[in-house]
């Protein structure tokens, strides 16, 4: 059983690293870590954090792992696109904006923030083209 789980987070760290290359976006790190979310891009550090819950990926979990994997590469190919910096302070500028009331129709800072809009969209879009990659690679 334990020569099981090797494998499978042996060929889930390949699942991490081809996406991470495809996207260009291969000199982020990454790493688990104990958080609340399934994953989260920590752009001031340009590390990938994923939960401790996908270290160990069950077949259930491979359709959301995916999306949140690939939902957070877009962030990090959004820093490297315009610098970490600028990309936090256009995130954080979009999330003022709700939070405050200037953006009509919208009210959650998070789940209406057009960046986490347009990661989640790119996430939802390419999913399955991976994981039909993956499974015929062996990797899942």
């Amino acid at each position: 059983m334990l020569l099981n789980e090797f494998i499978k987070e042996t060929q889930k760290n390949q699942m991490i690293a081809t996406l991470l290359k495809h996207y260009k976006v291969e000199s982020v790190r990454w790493r688990y870590k104990s958080i609340k979310d399934h994953a989260h891009y920590n752009v001031d550090k340009g590390i990938l954090e994923l939960s401790t819950k996908y270290k160990n990926l069950k077949d259930s979990q491979v359709k959301p792992f995916l999306i949140t994997l690939i939902h957070e590469i877009r962030h990090a190919i959004d820093s490297k696109k315009y610098g970490w910096k600028k990309f936090k302070e256009m995130w954080e500028y979009e999330a003022n904006m709700i939070a405050q009331g200037h953006v009509k129709g919208k009210t959650e800072p998070y789940g209406d923030n057009p960046y986490e809009v347009e990661a989640e969209e790119f996430g939802q879009k390419n999913w399955k083209k991976w994981y039909n990659t993956f499974k015929k690679e062996g990797l899942i």
